[in-house]
């Protein structure tokens, strides 16, 4: 979809708009950024045969997720970025664990948002504690995030994102998106809020995160067996097909970019293998795959799927285990933005055990890490070029 320009009384805004040159759309309390990052906000019922102009592309993106997305673009087919996910949750474990064996740190580090419902000050873990994102960003390295959601689970004793009907599942339903005034939908809202909050002091120091919400939404659900027998979601925010997943995705890319002024977001879905479950090209920024012990032929199998179907995009291994070295895919033409193993709890749990001083991992150990690193096309945290804007 392409991105365009529109006047209204004396005000400018800038929004996206259909193909067509002309468009009557019902609004309220509209929320639009011009390319400079500033906003304007307006209220309006409806808007009948509105003229367009193109505008810079990303021009809803802040200045800095402007300048790491151009980044990323232009080194399609040129270089990839490294990257670790943190241990269980909000920490640089794993990225530490790569510098101890190899004396390179990736490019980029993953927090998750799994303990957002424990997380307060001076708790055992404290999400509002931002010193670990500022610190990763002020050496040079990127900030990404994700958000394993859990809910309540069906006994009450517990928190999950399984769902299903068993005492340690989950029943929440992603379809109460659809009914505003109900309270499953407002704790929907209240959740996304709070993680709103953590992020915000990114946006006000100008940090980009790469940001991977509702990861893995199809599951193993099918076209051809939608919900049946094993052909189920995994997570809870899938639950209910694709409808409402991208509902829910798309009400928590307005709360977050235009309610809370997130506009340092890096947008990255999760894809399977239906595009039924897409969000649409207006909200979608990246889309990457969940590789595990994938062979070559079925990884390029689907980067060739995302050349076809979302065309335009960038690509990416969001996560990771026991798949063909970097120099194989690379070789093979498989130019991905990024990719980031997942971590092994066991080996990067606790830096101070013996265990973090064995070069074994299972899913990335320092083989792979060193047959990396040894390619002229991977950037690490030190090769990385400053995102800031002054």
């Amino acid at each position: 979809m392409k991105q365009y320009t529109r006047k209204l009384s004396t005000l400018f805004a800038f929004f996206l708009a259909l193909t067509c040159p002309t468009m009557r759309a019902q609004v309220q309390n509209m929320i639009v950024y011009k390319a400079n990052g500033t906003a304007v906000r307006f209220e309006v019922e409806s808007i009948d045969s509105v003229a367009f102009e193109q505008i810079p592309k990303w021009s809803n993106r802040s200045a800095e997720a402007q300048n790491l997305l151009t980044y990323l673009e232009e080194n399609v087919g040129q270089k990839i970025l490294t990257g670790t996910h943190a241990c269980v949750n909000y920490n640089t474990n794993e990225a530490d664990w790569v510098y101890k064996h190899t004396r390179k740190y990736p490019a980029i580090n993953t927090f998750d948002f799994i303990h957002d419902i424990y997380s307060s000050p001076g708790g055992w873990i404290n999400y509002a504690d931002n010193t670990i994102w500022r610190n990763w960003w002020n050496r040079g390295g990127i900030v990404s995030a994700m958000w394993h959601w859990n809910m309540p689970t069906n006994d009450g004793t517990g928190w999950t994102c399984t769902p299903g009907s068993e005492s340690g599942q989950t029943g929440f339903h992603p379809s109460a998106i659809f009914s505003p005034s109900t309270e499953d939908y407002k704790t929907m809202l209240d959740r996304i809020d709070k993680v709103a909050q953590w992020l915000k002091p990114l946006k006000n120091n100008k940090v980009p995160v790469l940001w991977r919400p509702l990861h893995e939404a199809q599951g193993n659900w099918t076209e051809t067996n939608p919900g049946t027998d094993w052909h189920k979601a995994w997570f809870w925010w899938g639950s209910d097909g694709p409808e409402a997943f991208k509902e829910l995705w798309r009400v928590m890319y307005d709360r977050m970019v235009n309610y809370h002024g997130l506009t340092n977001l890096i947008w990255i879905y999760n894809a399977g293998d239906s595009k039924l479950w897409y969000p649409g090209d207006e909200f979608v920024d990246i889309v990457a795959y969940d590789f595990y012990g994938t062979s070559l032929s079925d990884m390029h199998w689907w980067y060739d799927y995302f050349h076809e179907n979302y065309p335009g995009k960038l690509y990416a291994i969001s996560e990771f285990g026991n798949i063909p070295k970097v120099s194989e895919f690379w070789a093979d033409g498989q130019y991905w933005s990024f990719l980031i193993p997942w971590y092994d709890y066991d080996r990067t749990n606790k830096p101070k055990d013996e265990a973090f001083n064995s070069t074994d991992h299972t899913n990335a150990n320092i083989e792979y890490w060193n047959d990396a690193l040894e390619q002229d096309c991977v950037i690490t945290r030190d090769e990385l070029p400053s995102f800031k804007q002054p």
